[in-house]
């Protein structure tokens, strides 16, 4: 079909068409056919390395980032989920600060009840 219509097309448009130009007789007084002539113009088969193939395009979100994105909560809070320096609630669903240990404080003799920022503790992780 499309080799029918290579006489309308100029050459600069047809992606598959090519203009191949004859070999020239010396002698014979035949001329070489114009490069513009449907007789020059070929119709050739696309290569087989540009064959479409099926899609292999991977997921870039991991499947938790998937399901932190879909929590009806603010981004910041889901950013800190991510990150890890918020955790949601199991029992109320709020987002808040994972529970910390602080050298020298207890939480069941001596809480730390401060300001984080106001804490001098030379060490603080996180609970497991």
């Amino acid at each position: 079909m499309l080799c029918a219509l290579r006489s309308r097309m100029p050459p600069s448009l047809g992606g598959r068409f090519t203009a191949v130009a004859a070999p020239a007789v010396v002698g014979t007084g035949l001329a070489q056919p114009s490069l513009l002539s449907p007789s020059a113009l070929t119709c050739t088969p696309p290569a087989a390395g540009q064959a479409r193939s099926t899609s292999s395009i991977i997921n870039s979100r991991s499947l938790l980032e998937q399901y932190y994105r879909k929590l009806p909560i603010r981004k910041k809070f889901r950013r800190a989920m991510m990150r890890g320096t918020m955790v949601m609630c199991d029992r109320t669903g709020q987002v808040k600060i994972p529970p910390i240990a602080i050298s020298g404080y207890d939480e069941k003799k001596n809480p730390y009840r401060g300001r984080f920022e106001d804490l001098r503790s030379p060490r603080v992780w996180l609970k497991d």
